[in-house]
């Protein structure tokens, strides 16, 4: 046979030969054709003589190859394996395929060494570019970047691409370098840090942790399989169990469940308030929306109800992250479905717990690819986020940005090696602490994730690096009760802000337990209100040492509204010797304000207050200047001037000796007198 073959070959290179020298010139338009005719003769004859030369031991190769893929297919390794290389000895050096399924199978295994010797002889029968780009990812996954840089330069080389292809492999040759300059930072570290899975991860997939507070609960999004397709998604709770965790977790107790799909929460501090993603709901505004629930001790989680405001449209909201002062929460959009563009955005709660404000985050943080699975830290500044921009470890890969300032953010730092992987990248939150955090991700435990991107998501801790620290945060705990019989009071508005200005807290006191949890830096006592429909405003400075005493509850006494009633606006400010509100006041101003829009039949009188620093005549027209200008506020807001008095007492009045700074500070008040 192979004789025959090379008779034919010879045959045709000789009339190509003779055509060529045995013409002359004036035949040159004949020579050409005979040439073409010639050469198209030779590549046919060529094509029958390699089938002439597979034709007898093909048969059994592609038949053997056919019966390993259905044995893995069944998962039948074994029998595989033996079929396998059946054909690729079958197969001799014409049959290349074989070979590139067996490096695909070895690679899939962990095998780097004998996927890369499968390659390679493939490569020897036929040189394609495709094996040049599994050789590229196989050396990747070994950490073997320099070969891995060097195959893929190769498989560039021999690729036929369009200009929009090339641009696009060029892309992932610069991920590629990326990837290779961030795994020698890492692993210049000498200390790896470890990412653990935790215990109670197991068969379902997991994603979307969201940890309380005092990181003594977990919740996270679940997924069970069933006869080998996912079912419809739930909450999930885990509890720790002294230092670690409990080995099994259940679903959340209430009436969040349902047969169709929840998940990607977020829960308050207190664990006692949760924001949640619902789809397909009857009372849904678009495909997926968001949900709000109170947890009650007893029976769980109560009925969701849509947030109110502008954050659900008929788009696709999801993956809430509530910030820590209560009036901010950051969640992802996109379009009907969240296969399209989806970026993060950030909501503001207005003074009647309104989502009013919302806004898409600038191009600092939401890049032309897709943003997803947004964590605001207890800090309030630090965002953690998934992100496909490049350049990228993997397909989606965590970033870190800090905000800079209510408009503007710090450029994205992707957090590299070991919590980036080659897989997705699904998840990432920090505890309040800042010591640890937890991920989900497809690394899963095979070393190729699976093409089911789902299929093996999974949930991890790791101890916090030095880089990836937010600000530090304390928390302290508050519990607005009754002024008489110091029963908790749930759902009363509370307000707390920093003597900078800066806001701690907006919210209310849990339903259940009168509780309110307010994460601070520690730098400035705290001006804090509490107010209760019923009830007389209640506000007080919380100073740097109390704040640091977390191991009793500060009181927030109300006291059940009567009429002749008075009460102290503790935090309305003046310059010294000056009648002018200062802005820092604007939060008692509007604890007045609800206190009287909520009781129309009330009328309220102003009554300033001095210490003894200066003249009787001085503090009394002081104290009325006071008075007034508090009034002139309720009636530029819309109380009616009818329902309101001012009046000056002075310095005659005081509430405490005027011989010590803080007796005098506790004289210079604004009461509040109803009738």
């Amino acid at each position: 046979m192979l004789d025959l073959q090379w008779f034919f070959l010879l045959l045709v290179h000789q009339l190509i030969q003779f055509s060529s020298f045995s013409m002359g010139m004036r035949y040159l338009r004949r020579r050409t054709k005979i040439l073409l005719m010639g050469r198209f003769l030779y590549l046919f004859l060529l094509v029958i003589m390699m089938s002439f030369s597979t034709s007898g031991q093909s048969k059994s190769a592609i038949a053997n190859f056919q019966k390993a893929k259905e044995a893995f297919k069944q998962n039948d390794t074994d029998k595989g394996w033996v079929h396998l290389e059946k054909a690729i000895k079958k197969g001799g050096n014409t049959y290349y395929q074989p070979l590139i399924f067996a490096g695909d199978r070895r690679f899939k295994e962990g095998d780097i060494l004998q996927a890369i010797e499968y390659y390679d002889r493939a490569l020897q029968i036929q040189e394609l570019s495709s094996i040049h780009l599994k050789k590229s990812i196989v050396y990747k996954y070994a950490g073997e970047f320099d070969l891995a840089i060097d195959s893929y330069q190769l498989y560039m080389k021999n690729a036929r691409m369009s200009k929009e292809r090339f641009r696009a492999s060029e892309l992932a040759l610069e991920n590629l370098k990326f990837t290779k300059r961030k795994y020698e930072e890492y692993m210049a570290l000498g200390a790896p840090l470890e990412v653990v899975k935790l215990v109670f991860s197991d068969e379902k997939m997991e994603y979307f942790p969201s940890p309380t507070g005092d990181d003594r609960k977990l919740l996270f999004t679940a997924r069970m399989v069933q006869d080998g397709a996912p079912t419809d998604e739930n909450l999930f709770v885990a509890e720790r169990s002294g230092a670690g965790w409990e080995s099994r977790s259940k679903p959340v107790l209430g009436r969040v469940n349902t047969r169709l799909n929840e998940g990607a929460s977020s829960i308050s501090a207190d664990g006692e308030y949760m924001v949640f993603t619902a789809c397909n709901r009857p009372d849904g505004v678009g495909s997926c929306d968001l949900y709000y629930s109170y947890f009650d001790p007893v029976k769980g989680w109560g009925f969701p109800e849509l947030l109110p405001g502008n954050i659900n449209t008929k788009r696709w909201e999801s993956q809430p992250t509530l910030g820590p002062d209560g009036t901010t929460l950051y969640f992802v959009r996109g379009s009907h479905s969240q296969a399209d563009d989806l970026d993060i955005m950030v909501a503001y709660k207005d003074d009647e717990g309104i989502w009013s404000r919302v806004e898409k985050l600038p191009s600092e943080v939401n890049s032309s690819g897709r943003e997803r699975s947004p964590f605001i830290h207890f800090d309030g500044t630090t965002l953690y986020f998934v992100s496909e921009r490049s350049p990228s470890i993997g397909g989606s890969d965590f970033f870190m940005a800090r905000r800079l300032s209510d408009s503007t953010w710090s450029e994205p730092e992707n957090l590299g090696f070991p919590l980036n992987s080659f897989g997705d990248e699904f998840s990432l939150v920090v505890n309040a602490a800042g010591t640890h955090g937890y991920l989900s991700s497809n690394r899963g435990k095979d070393i190729v994730p699976e093409q089911d991107a789902m299929a093996e998501m999974d949930l991890y801790e790791f101890a916090l690096p030095e880089k990836m620290k937010p600000e530090q945060r304390l928390f302290k705990d508050f519990v607005v009760v009754h002024s008489a019989t110091r029963i908790p009071l749930g759902l009363a508005n509370v307000k707390l802000k920093g003597l900078d200005e800066k806001e701690v807290y907006t919210g209310t006191s849990s339903k259940n337990t009168g509780l309110v949890r307010a994460m601070h830096d520690g730098s400035t006592a705290l001006r804090v209100s509490a107010y209760k429909k019923g009830y007389l405003p209640y506000s007080a400075i919380v100073s740097k040492v109390e704040l640091a005493d977390n191991s009793t509850l500060y009181e927030l006494p109300l006291t059940p509204l009567k009429s002749a009633d008075s009460f102290v606006l503790r935090n309305l400010l003046f310059d010294t010797d000056k009648s002018e509100l200062l802005a820092a006041s604007e939060q008692e101003l509007r604890l007045l304000k609800k206190l009287l829009l909520d009781n129309p039949s009330l009328n309220a009188t102003i009554i300033g207050h001095t210490d003894n620093q200066g003249g009787r005549s001085y503090n009394q027209k002081l104290s009325e200047d006071r008075a007034t200008a508090v009034l002139q506020w309720l009636i530029d807001s819309g109380i009616e001037s009818g329902r309101l008095k001012a009046q000056g007492e002075g310095m005659d009045k005081p509430v405490a000796t005027n011989d010590t700074e803080e007796g005098r500070a506790l004289n210079r008040r604004t009461e509040v007198r109803l009738r």
